[in-house]
């Protein structure tokens, strides 16, 4: 039964949109197969324009990245060129992975103190507006991923995103909904190109064309130079908009920008070797940790089943020692680096694995090893970012997970049609108090000129026990949630071993240590729920859609690929 009335109209917006002519059909209940490569991203047009580079000769780069720029036409609220990510790249024949933080970066001129309104620490300020935005690293990220890895041209792989923005694409179901959330609530101002891409005064309607011809001017003139981002008119327009929205940010700032190319967090779960993101990223970190304790736990957890309550509830207790962990102690500096890699020795995994009990939880000082942090606020978490996972024919693999954050980043657009993100909110402003996602942070993650925020992203590969053959993709979108669902996705397809579709269409539990309680499904199973609350669970639904998109290659090759049902994204292959 839907309780709140947001996610009644997620429901009921969906289901219009499968009734409108040339929209999205109903999602399959079995997952897309094929030897020919597959790619799942957030929404179909992208998926679609990913496999059309597939099938033009590109590989899982260039698949990727014109999948990527095409999410951030139709998908606005979710991604775009105003914001930056994070990708995992396999080159098969070379046995190498190549891992990029494309991350936003706070200006140089950016402290705590431009966040103090009249009363004090003003929150609102890091969520919306100038000072809410990071120095952009989409178009840098992408280009290099392209410029080192694919086959197609740079402007091949824009023109499509392009076309999307110039002709017009049909406004999807999730557009709809996310827009009508910003515009009926109190999230702070709007400019005006942002509140015209929103709707104006009327709701976006599913299947609707919506044309963002000032964005088509801006790729066009990236398909020739993605450095026009970073200098020149494309520039000026950029900082003037951050500026005229209150913001700090120079053209220094945005001309300095680099992305950069990580080692990446390597663990063994389960006969597999998994490949994720290093800090900035925390989700890797909490990731790894969880599935090392449940590996040590003294619990069978495949003989417990998919999706039934011991095994909801053992999955909860190992991520709230993860969230813990990164509550405490993880950020863009030394200290978060090294107290991420000393989270994962294995001595200190059995201890945390040895405090778990199969019929109770536990109290919120029992999880992690540290004095508690304060308590977080029971804000409801947006779903914000999206992702897109492909495999190749070649066995070339890429995960990439591409944000601005919040729903429609920090509400400013500029001239040029481009919105950009609000990754500021990400930073600890003040550890009293919790981000959007109502997270509790650590003085590690406080905002600082040129640090990067702490991310929950999570894009994973996932390898055989050889380490030289991709044997699955994962990542989604929901701020933290993308951590526990991330997990779930995980857990169904190579523990329980479930087909690609079935692994992410099933329930799923989010527990982020603070506040303490779980959000799920709605389609949660009144006796699952009454089991979780009996073990000591506070157990609430969740209104705001995650998605997860993942891919499994089978062991007959068969490349086995699904897109999650909640935000209407479908799979595609060449």
């Amino acid at each position: 039964m839907f309780h709140d009335r947001s996610t009644r109209l997620l429901i009921a917006t969906l289901a219009l949109a499968i009734t409108v002519a040339g929209t999205a059909l109903a999602e399959p209940a079995t997952p897309l197969r094929s030897t020919h490569g597959a790619v799942a991203a957030d929404d179909e047009r992208a998926s679609r324009v990913g496999a059309q580079a597939l099938a033009d000769g590109g590989n899982a780069a260039d698949a990727a990245v014109a999948a990527a720029l095409a999410l951030g036409v139709v998908g606005p609220a979710s991604s775009g060129i105003g914001g930056g990510g994070f990708a995992l790249v396999w080159d098969a024949a070379a046995q190498t992975l190549h891992v990029y933080d494309f991350r936003e970066v706070a200006p140089a001129a950016l402290d705590p103190g431009d966040f103090v309104g009249p009363t004090g620490i003003d929150p609102l300020l890091a969520r919306r507006g100038g000072r809410a935005v990071g120095v952009p690293g989409e178009v840098r990220g992408l280009a290099l991923i392209s410029r080192r890895h694919g086959r197609l041209s740079w402007r091949r792989l824009v023109m499509p995103a392009a076309h999307l923005a110039r002709d017009g694409a049909e406004v999807s179901a999730f557009f709809a909904w996310a827009a009508a959330r910003v515009r009926k609530t109190k999230s702070g101002p709007h400019d005006a190109e942002t509140w015209a891409l929103l709707g104006g005064e009327e709701d976006r309607t599913p299947g609707e064309i919506l044309s963002r011809p000032a964005l088509a001017r801006t790729l066009l003139t990236l398909a020739g130079d993605p450095e026009a981002f970073y200098h020149g008119p494309l520039a000026d327009e950029l900082i003037a908009a951050v500026r005229a929205a209150g913001g700090v940010m120079t053209a220094a700032d945005l001309a300095a920008y680099r992305p950069l190319e990580r080692e990446a967090l390597l663990g063994r779960w389960n006969g597999l070797r998994i490949a994720t993101m290093p800090i900035p990223s925390s989700g890797g970190v909490v990731l790894l940790e969880a599935l090392g304790i449940l590996e040590r736990a003294p619990f069978e957890l495949r003989g417990l089943g998919p999706g039934t309550a011991p095994t909801l509830h053992l999955v909860t207790e190992a991520l709230k020692h993860g969230m813990a962990d990164r509550a405490r102690l993880l950020g863009d500096t030394d200290g978060g680096r090294a107290a991420a890699a000393a989270l994962l020795d294995d001595t200190r995994l059995r201890r945390l694995a040895a405090k778990i009990r199969i019929d109770r939880t536990l109290p919120a000082d029992a999880y992690g090893e540290v004095p508690a942090a304060a308590s977080a606020s029971a804000a409801e978490k947006p779903g914000g970012t999206s992702h897109v996972c492909v495999i190749d024919a070649g066995g070339n693999a890429v995960a990439l997970t591409t944000t601005v954050n919040d729903y429609f980043g920090a509400h400013v657009t500029t001239r040029g049609g481009v919105l950009l993100n609000n990754q500021i909110d990400d930073f600890t402003i003040d550890p009293a108090q919790v981000n959007v996602y109502g997270l509790t942070q650590s003085e590690a993650n406080l905002v600082g000129p040129g640090k990067r925020p702490l991310s929950s992203m999570t894009p994973v590969l996932v390898f055989d026990a050889s380490g030289q053959r991709v044997v699955g993709c994962a990542g989604g979108s929901g701020g933290p949630r993308i951590i526990s669902h991330t997990l779930a996705a995980l857990l169904g397809a190579w523990l329980f071993d479930q087909d690609a579709h079935t692994a992410i269409a099933s329930p799923r539990v989010h527990h982020q240590w603070s506040p303490d309680r779980i959000t799920t499904d709605a389609a949660l199973a009144a006796d699952v729920r009454a089991e979780l609350e009996r073990r000591g669970h506070v157990v609430a639904d969740q209104a705001t859609p995650a998605a997860v998109q993942l891919i499994k290659v089978l062991r007959d090759g068969v490349i086995e690929a699904a897109s999650d049902p909640r935000k209407g994204g479908r799979p595609a292959a060449p």
